[in-house]
Parts: C-alpha cells; sequence; structure tokens
C-alpha cells in the first residue's frame, strides 16, 4: 500500500468519526412530559406519559431488546413522598433488520409514549401495582 492510499484512508476514517461525533443522542432524542403539568387530588389517579422523539433515520432499543448485550430503553421514575408510581407500560416495538444485525431488532422509532398511573393515598397503591 503506497502512501498516497493510506492518507486517503485516514482522510476518509477521519470524516466518519466526525459526522458521528457531531450527533449526539442529545440531539437525535428527545425527552418530554405529554403534559407540562399533572394535577393529582388526593384519593385520585392520572395516566401520566413521557414521550421519546427520535430523528428520523435513526433508532433506540426497545424496552425488551433482542439481543441480552443490548441496553434496553427504561424509564424510572422517583416518586415524591405520598405519591405511587405503577409499573411502566411501553409502546408496541417494531422488529427490524438492519445491515450490522444477523437478526431482526426490537426497536423504537419517531415517536415512542411511555405510560405509567400516578396515584394518592395508600388504597390506590394496592389498585395501581395490581
Amino acid at each position: 500500500m503506497n502512501l498516497r492510499s493510506v492518507l486517503f484512508a485516514l482522510a476518509v476514517v477521519g470524516c466518519m468519526s466526525a459526522s458521528a461525533v457531531g450527533q449526539t443522542s442529545g440531539k437525535v432524542v428527545k425527552i418530554r412530559a405529554a403534559e407540562p403539568v399533572y394535577k393529582l387530588k388526593s384519593g385520585s389517579a392520572v395516566d401520566a406519559a413521557v414521550v421519546i422523539d427520535i430523528d428520523d433515520g435513526y433508532h433506540i432499543n426497545s424496552n425488551r431488546p433482542a439481543e441480552s448485550f443490548l441496553i434496553p430503553t427504561a424509564l424510572k421514575l422517583q416518586p415524591l413522598s405520598g405519591l405511587t408510581v405503577a409499573r411502566v407500560v411501553y409502546p408496541k416495538a417494531k422488529l427490524q433488520k438492519f445491515s450490522f444485525s444477523k437478526k431482526p431488532m426490537s426497536v423504537f422509532e419517531g415517536k415512542a409514549v411511555l405510560r405509567s398511573m400516578l396515584g394518592r393515598s395508600h388504597r390506590l397503591r394496592r389498585a395501581i401495582t395490581r
């Protein structure tokens, strides 16, 4: 391999890494509450949602990735005192085949809405977590 080929290969690798570095997850994946405020009275419950917006051409692993070594999407809510959080309900994932994977992957694309019931009171705690 001559010097010109080596320099060309290094230039191609450098350009590819620069574009990869330019796309941070914060620019590609945006997370927000579905509502700006959730009002919750004592003894009641509310369906709360977190929306994940994923830029076109990108995906994130679902909460149940197809391979054990992949990192799943997980929403962990830290409840305030007196607030009960039910399990998180994830949207249906899409099974998609990518060129870099031998088998289809379980992913979220576009917009994914994760839901959970929030409640106030001990009686609701039992009803919500069932």
